[in-house]
């Protein structure tokens, strides 16, 4: 590509300015003599953020000039300066304070999440900021970042966050990487305790957000779990329940769904107790319904039911909604559905048809996520009780909410419920088989098809 050749281009010359040979540029940046001689003809691509850090400050440069930004994106920053000085790898890190075996975990995740392409998001994360921010942002490195930026960034943060109940996920993940990578670019460890401790929690944020979409939406667990694991350990570098309780119960849904129940409980009682230290109450509400729906997994009818009254406890309860940094939202309609679901998983189908009548009359328009996976929970109650027209009635529900939000195990769940009526060939059956193909092969493109 030209723009690997622009690049090289101006590693190379950075590099006879310096008076460095391509050994000595490979040996300061941990890479071979080849791999730089590949670089600056432009036949390898740089493969990560951190790397192309690492060439900038070893040759004394600025980084949005070695990654050529001016020639990328219009909206590059106009005013960064030619040199800046940046520190050695270990300390860009934004998590060097952890352990290193966590640090490298996260360096990998990132690694293998990133590519040049992504630059061209980060740059779009800035513009989407007021004037005054993006001035902020846009500064060279080791500035301290004002805390009307930050707010911004968590504002922003937040309208993502809700987004995810009705936003596509192949849309949504991105715009989760680029603020991932926003945040590493402002450097929080350069940053004063309360600021960094914004920016990290934001990030941690945007990680558990990518982990859901790429998890349950997308089917990519290995890039599900990088994040998660990235998140989870922000969550203890910043001592933060609300976000330790989010990760937990996302892994328990990602152990639950790879077909280990008993291990699902596990994280999703481990996501309560680490609530109930000092999360906000609609996560300590909505951890417990976690809990509820893993019991039902494992057949627990009682644990089931003690969990989800401790939800509805705690949510008519006084809310402090403020410190919420779940995904999406948690209120008392969702806990009806969450009910439905679990009596359907018991196979008490009969009985979770009003709870889920009552899920789906409730839930606002704009939660398609919660109405998609209340329409195929309804629709396997409805087969269970051998209603089948109303069933495939419902199938046709969740595929309409499936080819809008990518959601991937309601599409699996869809799948199932296809496979188990087809039997009876009726109309309605046909018609949900075809419907079934469109929508598979509307996906396909994402990724999210099984």
């Amino acid at each position: 590509m030209e723009i690997d050749r622009i690049i090289g281009r101006r590693i190379e010359k950075g590099r006879r300015r310096k008076g460095l040979l391509q050994h000595e540029l490979g040996a300061a940046v941990g890479r071979s003599e080849s791999w730089v001689s590949q670089v600056e003809r432009g036949v390898t691509a740089l493969d990560s953020l951190s790397m192309a850090e690492r060439i900038a400050g070893t040759l004394g440069i600025a980084v949005h000039h070695v990654l050529a930004f001016d020639v990328r994106y219009q909206a590059a920053p106009a005013t960064a300066p030619a040199r800046v000085s940046v520190p050695a790898p270990r300390a860009t890190h934004p998590l060097s304070t952890m352990q290193s075996s966590d640090a490298e975990d996260s360096e990998t995740m990132l690694r293998r999440s990133f590519t040049l392409g992504s630059l061209a998001g980060l740059t779009a994360a800035i513009a989407s900021l007021s004037p005054d921010a993006r001035a902020q942002v846009s500064r060279p490195s080791g500035g301290i970042v004002d805390r009307a930026t930050v707010r911004e960034l968590r504002s922003i943060g937040a309208s993502y966050r809700r987004s995810y109940k009705s936003f596509p996920a192949s849309s949504l993940v991105p715009v989760a990487h680029d603020q991932v990578q926003l945040v590493i670019s402002l450097r929080p460890k350069d940053q004063p305790a309360h600021l960094r401790n914004s920016l990290l929690a934001h990030m941690a944020e945007m990680a558990a957000l990518a982990s859901a979409l790429l998890s349950l939406d997308l089917g990519d667990p290995g890039q599900a779990d990088a994040y998660m694991d990235l998140g989870y350990q922000i969550a203890k570098e910043i001592d933060s329940q609300e976000l330790a309780a989010l990760i937990l119960a996302g892994r328990a849904f990602r152990t639950s769904y790879s077909g280990d129940p008993a291990g699902g409980l596990d994280y999703a009682l481990a996501a309560v107790d680490t609530a109930e230290r000092g999360a906000s109450m609609r996560m300590r509400a909505w951890t417990n319904a976690v809990a509820s729906e893993m019991h039902a997994y494992a057949g627990d009818h009682h644990g089931f039911r003690s969990c989800l009254e401790q939800a509805r406890v705690l949510l008519s309860g006084s809310m402090d909604d403020d410190r919420w940094g779940g995904i999406a939202w948690f209120d008392l309609s969702k806990a009806d559905a969450y009910e439905g679901g679990n009596l359907v998983r018991l196979g008490r189908y009969v009985e979770a048809l009003p709870s889920l009548d009552k899920a789906l009359g409730q839930l606002s328009p704009e939660m398609l996520r919660h109405r998609c996976t209340a329409y195929i929970s309804r629709a396997e109650a409805h087969a269970g009780a051998q209603n089948i027209e109303a069933a495939c009635d419902d199938g046709h529900a969740a595929l309409a909410l499936v080819a809008q939000v990518q959601h991937r195990e309601t599409l699996r769940r869809v799948i199932a419920l296809h496979r188990g009526l087809r039997a009876h060939k009726t109309v309605g059956t046909r018609s949900l088989g075809e419907h079934l193909i469109d929508t598979r092969t509307l996906l396909k493109t994402t990724g999210s098809t099984v």
